[in-house]
């Protein structure tokens, strides 16, 4: 049986997350889309005798599932859209290469609570949110309906409130360790890209319907993983 202390270990080096339900509502509000990268621990059934089996899986694979391949290119990249009021988000497969986005999960949910930073005015220094958001899984090729993920973080804001990137050396937060919140380190396909800025930190729990190669749907189980959210991706839209 793996140990927890490992795991939180481990989730350190690795990368990326995410998940969904029924069709994404369309945002009512600006929108900015940020390049996210998870860890997450996974149980699934053994087979004969009966077993727990555990697996590290990243947000490329998170990604494979919803488009149905093994190979997803270095441009198509887990992702977080969000409204500029952080009242609605998507988990989002973004293609860097035409901005196209595909939903893994859409949030029914999404409650904050913010924290205006006056006790440091550190120059470049932004008021914060914490959150609690629930996710579900949307039916995509091998992620079938009935997942969900429950995401519980931080982001920065920006002086118009809308979530936003900062330099690496801003991104603290003295409870962090408290929420075992950390840096998600980059393995996935664009992992040559070095971040100079991030948009805060999360960890959640949560289950995925996953179709095989056989065609059967298996549950996956996420007792534990982290996501961080990084830099922006999209210019900043405007909701239609």
């Amino acid at each position: 049986m793996m140990n927890a202390r490992k795991w939180v270990t481990v989730s350190a080096a690795i990368g990326a997350v995410a998940i969904v339900t029924a069709l994404a509502a369309p945002f009512s509000n600006p929108v900015r889309v940020f390049r996210t990268v998870a860890a997450m621990l996974i149980v699934e059934q053994g087979t004969d005798p009966l077993q727990f089996d555990y697996h590290l899986k990243d947000g490329a694979d998170l990604v494979g599932l919803a488009l149905g391949t093994t190979t997803p290119t270095s441009n198509q990249v887990f992702a977080m859209e969000i409204d500029c009021s952080s009242s609605q988000a998507d988990l989002v497969v973004f293609d860097k290469s035409d901005s196209n986005i595909t939903t893994i999960a859409t949030s029914d949910s999404f409650t904050t609570v913010k924290h205006q930073a006056v006790h440091h005015l550190t120059a470049g220094a932004t008021n914060e949110e914490r959150f609690v958001a629930h996710f579900n899984v949307v039916a995509a090729n091998n992620l079938a309906p009935g997942g969900f993920l429950t995401v519980a973080g931080r982001l920065h804001l920006d002086t118009n409130g809308c979530p936003t990137a900062v330099l690496i050396s801003l991104d603290r937060d003295p409870n962090d360790s408290s929420f075992d919140d950390k840096d998600v380190t980059d393995l996935e396909q664009d992992a040559k890209i070095k971040d100079t800025h991030r948009a805060g930190q999360a960890h959640f729990v949560g289950m995925l319907n996953v179709i095989s190669s056989s065609g059967s749907t298996n549950a996956w189980l996420v007792p534990l993983g982290h996501m961080t959210f990084r830099h922006q991706l999209d210019q900043f839209d405007e909701a239609p």
